[in-house]
């Protein structure tokens, strides 16, 4: 700190010498930003999900109504389909979280009552997967799972 305020005690510079020079690097700094957040937009918006809002109306809807502690869900699904879980809930808030055979999670979306979350997947791998709650929910939390198989 002592040394900053050394330093720049003994400028004698004009503004309109230090101003000239502001505003060239004002302009150079806000080129930059503007190509790198380009680019990144550019990179990042295949993967946005409103880009596959399409493939939801060919996809399967398989509804979800989740209950205290359940998911009631089919035993089977389709692999290389793909599927649209319509997911609601009759009670209290739930989370709809996807894991795969390896118990990694593929995807997540809110059980809410009075309102249905669109959650796209696409089975590319057969197994057994496991849906868990993720959101506590009351005393039986730790046990909200179902499974099905995908072939």
């Amino acid at each position: 700190m002592i040394g900053i305020a050394l330093s720049t005690r003994a400028s004698t510079l004009e503004l309109s010498a230090v101003q000239g020079r502001a505003y060239a690097l004002r302009r150079w700094w806000l080129s930059a930003l503007v190509v790198v957040f380009a680019a990144l937009f550019a990179i990042t918006i295949p993967s946005f999900p409103y880009l596959k809002a399409a493939e939801l109306t060919t996809a399967k809807h398989v509804p979800v109504t989740a209950v205290q502690f359940a998911f009631p869900i089919p035993a089977v699904l389709p692999v290389n389909t793909p599927i649209v879980f319509d997911v609601t809930s009759k009670d209290v808030n739930h989370g709809f979280g996807i894991y795969d055979p390896e118990n990694r999670l593929l995807a997540q979306v809110q059980a809410m009552p009075d309102y249905v979350n669109h959650l796209a997947v696409n089975f590319t791998e057969p197994g057994k997967y496991t849906v868990r709650c993720m959101e506590f929910c009351g005393v039986g939390h730790a046990y909200m799972q179902a499974t099905f198989e995908v072939r």
